[in-house]
């Protein structure tokens, strides 16, 4: 028993060994997390997202919905299920809920016989705000000043009932798979008489945190992630967006101010501008994410209100959680069951992971089941070289066996691998699906057929998603778009501002923009007006489909010339301390008398790291402070002198050394140095040397004449004000120095020189 014993703690240690020289990857290995906003842990399971999904598949969550239902309770002018009639609002519209699950005027239950039979009461208001009149519309097809619209209202509302209850919870339930009953957008407002289990916790554990730290928990959490950048979706100047790293929904996000504010209506008008942006710009990446109107659960968290709206809730900061449910593509969802309600929440993907920059999902290579072929995409039309397949990352990737006909049953390896990625039984035939492709998925995949023979090879090459933007360069009167490779035909829209934002005009266009020059990947529009807006209609096209994109432009926000050219230093002959620097325009940039540019200048010694700057006049700078005898690097940059646009990149460094010869012997009128040869030149003399970065062991050379006259002028001042000072001290000591103990007294210093008395006709005083 004792070698048994021995045997199975040596197991163990070794065991231990193995597990010790393991690296851990969250991305490979489970492990729990903690969620200090809510006390709690959850369990993250990177490596289960690789498992074959042949669980239940939800239908297309795309279809038809009409802009307006007479018969849909919640559109402008219908009849509701109390006999009301909505009016006819072109905004948002707020009212009480037909069919509330709070109300304000119930009975209390009563006492409790029993500590395991307790209930209280439960008063409240339930209210609904639509967002837009329109049903076929959501938050991310909404306008900024629409949903800038809807905050105003969040933030009223919470003041309203936050003057009578204790805690507001505005949440908006998105899509069918939410259990919304109703696809007109809409969220709901609960006022409770009491305090949510969540509220409680997160109430309990902020107070704890800034008790224990000294500041707020969610605070101090944005910081942190700002630092780490490892799991932002988003910031802009007032907000963040980043997926928890306690994160427990595959896609899930918190919103979050940078400001410390406790509720909605603390916002300012800023805030709440930056807030519709963002929002938009956030619900628009998970539209994008499964090219599905994204279904979610959102809500807002704020401090408690009500009788005790003005306690110390310094502890508290304003945030919004975002719970979206799907997990692996628009029909395959989370469910949370089994463990999850049992023992403790789980998930898949780590938060690293879904906040990546490009596509936000893990690997994935797995043989899908019948049921995930019919949504999932055919093989796509041939486009480039022959074998070679297109695909976007994060989007499932349906490879075919070239060599074959459609429905054949074939294996599929990787090439130069053994292992079985996809089996004949698999009941796909000669295709193979890879469900969320990243880049490991790329490379070259064979097919066999049963009987062993070579079907085909196939190379698979993934990129990101299609989103061309605006290139930064526009000269005068002209608007220049540039996007990725592979272009469709734009085409620009000229724009009104408006309170209400950029709306179209039907007598300016649209016109069509050729790109140029022909097959370039991008289009100019001549004769663009300076002050104006444009709206842009980009269509890309490539092997992974076609994407269109509108753009907003104005132009001076756009505005940058390119950097000057021909920058050229020269020394000055005679003057050891002067460079001389000129340039031209940039070819791109027209040079019109009303649109001309200014120009700013660096330069230094190549030894020293700081610049100097300067703003020429010109196309052209005399430097007067160079170091003799130094190299000096100079470069130019330029800007619109209107400051309408940026400045440009900057040009090129030259270089230059300031000349360490003497004045030249004649200046003829035209005020041009006219340089004389020597009188016995010496064919044999060595070239002068080449600048050299390394630092002159000899001491600097500062004869410049002007130099020299200028100090021997200074001393000459300093001298004579010298000599005056100690004349003006020696005369005043011998006035005031006294001739001897018993002699006569001179007189004051102030006293004059002949008394009065002697001056011939004194009267006698």
């Amino acid at each position: 028993m004792s070698h048994s014993g021995a045997g199975s703690q040596q197991r163990q240690q070794e065991s231990e060994g193995d597990a010790i020289a393991t690296t851990f990857l969250a991305s490979e290995h489970q492990h729990i997390r903690y969620n200090p906003l809510q006390d709690e842990w959850v369990l993250v399971s990177a490596h289960r997202m690789k498992r074959p999904w042949q669980g239940q598949v939800e239908p297309s969550l795309l279809k038809t919905v009409p802009r307006h239902d007479p018969h849909n309770p919640l559109c402008p002018g219908a009849t509701r299920a109390n006999g009301e009639v909505n009016p006819h609002y072109d905004g948002t519209f707020l009212f009480d809920n037909d069919f509330p699950s709070l109300q304000p005027d119930v009975p209390n239950p009563g006492p409790s016989d029993h500590p395991l039979f307790q209930a209280e009461a439960a008063r409240g208001v339930c209210k609904v705000l639509c967002f837009h009149p329109w049903s076929d519309v959501t938050l991310p097809l909404m306008s900024v000043p629409e949903i800038r619209a809807v905050v105003d209202m969040w933030a009223s509302v919470t003041e309203e009932l936050g003057a009578q209850y204790p805690w507001v919870q505005i949440f908006e339930n998105k899509g069918a798979m939410m259990g919304s009953s109703n696809p007109h957008p809409h969220c709901q407002v609960w006022a409770s008489s009491f305090l949510p289990d969540i509220a409680q916790r997160e109430e309990r554990c902020q107070r704890a945190y800034q008790s224990q730290h000294g500041e707020p928990l969610l605070m101090e959490y944005g910081h942190q992630e700002l630092l780490r950048k490892e799991r932002l979706v988003l910031t802009s100047e007032h907000w963040l967006v980043l997926v928890p790293f306690w994160a427990v929904w595959p896609f899930q996000t918190l919103l979050l101010p940078r400001r410390h504010v406790r509720r909605l209506p603390e916002l300012t008008s800023a805030e709440r501008d930056d807030l519709a942006f963002i929002m938009k710009k956030l619900l628009i990446k998970y539209d994008n994410l499964f090219e599905t109107s994204f279904p979610y659960t959102m809500g807002w968290h704020g401090a408690p209100t009500g009788s005790e709206a003005e306690a110390k809730w310094d502890h508290w900061q304003l945030h919004a959680h975002y719970y979206p449910p799907l997990l692996r593509s628009a029909t395959i969802r989370k469910f949370m069951v089994g463990y999850e309600m049992l023992a403790q929440a789980q998930r898949e993907l780590t938060p690293e992971q879904m906040s990546s920059s490009c596509s936000g999902l893990s690997r994935v290579l797995v043989a899908v089941a019948t049921a995930l072929v019919s949504v999932s995409s055919s093989c796509p039309q041939a486009w480039g070289p022959p074998g070679v397949q297109y695909g976007q990352r994060g989007k499932s990737m349906t490879l075919c066996c070239p060599g074959v006909t459609a429905g054949t049953p074939v294996s599929w390896f990787r090439d130069g691998e053994t292992r079985l990625l996809q089996g004949p039984d698999s009941g796909l035939g000669h295709e193979l699906v890879l469900a969320l492709a990243d880049s490991t998925d790329e490379g070259t995949y064979m097919c066999r057929t049963l009987d062993g023979a070579l079907g085909g090879m196939v190379t698979l090459q993934l990129g990101c998603e299609l989103t061309p933007r605006p290139a930064l360069l526009s000269p005068a009167e002209q608007l220049t778009m540039r996007t990725s490779p592979a272009l469709g035909i734009p085409a620009r829209k000229k724009t009104v501002p408006g309170a209400d934002g950029q709306r179209m005009s039907p007598s300016t266009g649209p016109w069509p923009c050729p790109q140029d020059p022909p097959a370039a990947a991008r289009c100019v529009v001549h004769g663009a007006e300076f002050w104006s807006q444009y709206r842009i209609n980009v269509t890309e096209v490539n092997p992974l489909g076609a994407s269109t994109r509108l753009l907003d432009v104005s132009l001076q926000s756009i505005l940058r010339p390119d950097p000057p050219q021909g920058l050229r230093v020269e020394s000055v002959p005679g003057y050891p301390r002067r460079l001389r620097a000129s340039w031209t325009y940039p070819a791109s940039w027209p040079r019109q008398p009303h649109f001309l540019l200014k120009f700013r200048l660096q330069y230094r010694p190549v030894q020293h790291p700081a610049w100097s700057m300067v703003e020429p006049a010109g196309l052209e700078e005399v430097i007067t402070d160079a170091v003799a005898g130094l190299p000096h690097a100079v470069r130019v940059s330029a800007r619109d002198f209107l400051d309408a646009g940026t400045w440009s990149a900057w040009s090129p460094e030259a270089w230059g050394t300031p000349s360490t010869g003497p004045l030249p012997k004649e200046i003829p009128a035209g005020g041009q140095p006219h340089m004389q040869p020597e009188e016995n030149p010496q064919p044999d003399s060595p070239a002068p040397p080449r600048p050299s970065l390394l630092p002159d062991p000899r001491p600097l050379d500062h004869r410049d004449p002007l130099e020299q006259m200028a100090v021997l002028a200074s001393l000459g001042i300093f001298s004579f004000l010298g000599l005056a000072a100690g004349a003006l001290a020696l005369g005043l000591w011998l006035r005031l120095k006294p001739v001897g103990k018993d002699g006569p007294q001179k007189p004051g210093f102030l006293a004059p020189m002949i008394p009065v008395d002697k001056l011939p006709g004194a009267p006698n005083l």
